[in-house]
């Protein structure tokens, strides 16, 4: 690379700029993230089609640093990725810099800040892989609502800002769940706008197109030891394709039936997805990739999607997996391996008159010691002791600060 690239000279500016404001401002404690993620996955598709036979292999790097008073935050940082076999030392940094406040039921998120953990109930059937590996930060706004048996998801990501060469794009989302005993009802969905370019490209058309899910089922996880995930859904799923070309192209509403199988074991678990009914992603457009950000193979009448996985680490720390996903396309089959891990470093320095208060040290680093290394290892520790969830921040009303 042959200079720095400007979103990298304004991340540093900002870097530079928080501390001298915690400095200034003798904020309550100074925050450092630092998130390490490299991923394998290799699709073999050959039956099904050979264009979307391909292998993703690459390493991103996610420094941040932040200030944080009581529930609010600031922080800024890079994404700093490659892709194995390139002959670009990086190919890509990503800037991040957002505000958040967050406390037992509300979490609000502005600016450009990682996708991580933000939409983990949005399947591969509305944002498939491709575009967690390589587009790993959501710009716009996101905002959490949380109760003891429910919650509610709100987003805005813009993903395309106009110019010469590029549409304006984005994408309003709205998801949520209800929970009574083992029973749940949940909606997901999201409408995006793809819009034209200025001048004029491509065909020159605006697309829309929304994907919404809405179903029924039991939850009983945890409801045994080392009984991490056992929950079936059967869900309504209706999509909206539109190619706004003065009614030439009729619009489509294609529906379906989705079965939801989630189920995990200590370190062993599977996830199937069947989809049943009108095909999806058929309205024309000059570029299929864009214009539909779900699963491709949803191109059909019928697709089911098995995932088996092992997890070799996982806790506070570091996370590290392998899977083989086997797709059946119709009466067409393909296979997929994955390998990934994430490794998750962060501390704080406190002001000493907060380090008092909560009768703790004014350095706080969240490296895993080798005692809960070893509790990694044997099993995984439950919602509860990883400090998730509102009955876990009313015992630790701490946590995440």
């Amino acid at each position: 690379m042959n200079k720095f690239p400007t979103s990298g000279k304004i991340c540093i500016a900002l870097l530079c700029a928080l501390a001298g404001l915690y400095t200034a401002a003798h904020a309550q404690s100074f925050e450092w993230k630092a998130d390490a993620t490299g991923f394998f996955d290799n699709g073999e598709y050959a039956n099904i089609d050979n264009s979307y036979s391909k292998t993703m292999y690459g390493f991103r790097f996610s420094p941040e640093i932040g200030i944080r008073y009581k529930d609010f935050s600031l922080f800024a940082g890079s994404h700093f990725q490659t892709s194995f076999g390139s002959k670009n030392y990086l190919d890509k940094i990503s800037f991040t810099g957002y505000f958040q406040y967050q406390n037992e039921h509300h979490h609000f998120l502005f600016g450009a800040f990682p996708y991580d953990n933000l939409l983990e109930n949005y399947t591969n059937f509305f944002i498939r892989d491709t575009f967690r590996y390589y587009r790993p930060n959501m710009t716009g706004l996101y905002y959490r609502l949380s109760g003891k048996n429910n919650f509610l998801k709100i987003y805005l990501d813009w993903t395309g800002l106009q110019s010469a060469t590029e549409r304006e794009t984005f994408f309003v989302g709205l998801s949520g769940e209800q929970r009574c005993k083992w029973f749940f009802a949940a909606i997901t969905g999201y409408y995006y706008h793809y819009a034209k370019t200025r001048p004029n490209s491509g065909d020159g058309v605006v697309h829309d197109n929304g994907l919404g899910l809405a179903g029924i089922g039991i939850d009983f996880s945890e409801r045994a030891r080392r009984l991490h995930v056992l929950r079936f859904s059967a869900n309504f799923m209706m999509g909206y394709e539109c190619k706004r070309d003065k009614g030439i192209t009729p619009a489509k509403m294609p529906m379906g039936l989705v079965l939801d199988l989630h189920a995990q074991y200590w370190r062993f678990g599977t996830r199937t997805l069947y989809y049943y009914g009108q095909k999806r992603f058929t309205v024309p457009t000059d570029n299929y990739a864009l214009t539909y950000w779900g699963n491709p193979f949803l191109n059909a009448n019928s697709y089911l999607e098995s995932k088996w996985y092992v997890y070799f680490f996982k806790n506070s720390f570091v996370d590290g997996s392998a899977a083989a996903v086997f797709h059946l396309r119709g009466n067409k089959f393909g296979s997929q391996y994955l390998v990934q891990l994430n490794v998750h470093l962060n501390g704080s320095i406190r002001s000493r008159k907060e380090a008092e208060a909560q009768g703790q040290s004014r350095y706080r680093f969240n490296f895993i010691g080798a005692e809960n290394q070893e509790k990694a290892l044997d099993d995984f520790p439950s919602k509860r002791d990883r400090g998730e969830g509102p009955t876990a921040r009313k015992q630790n009303p701490n946590a995440n600060k």
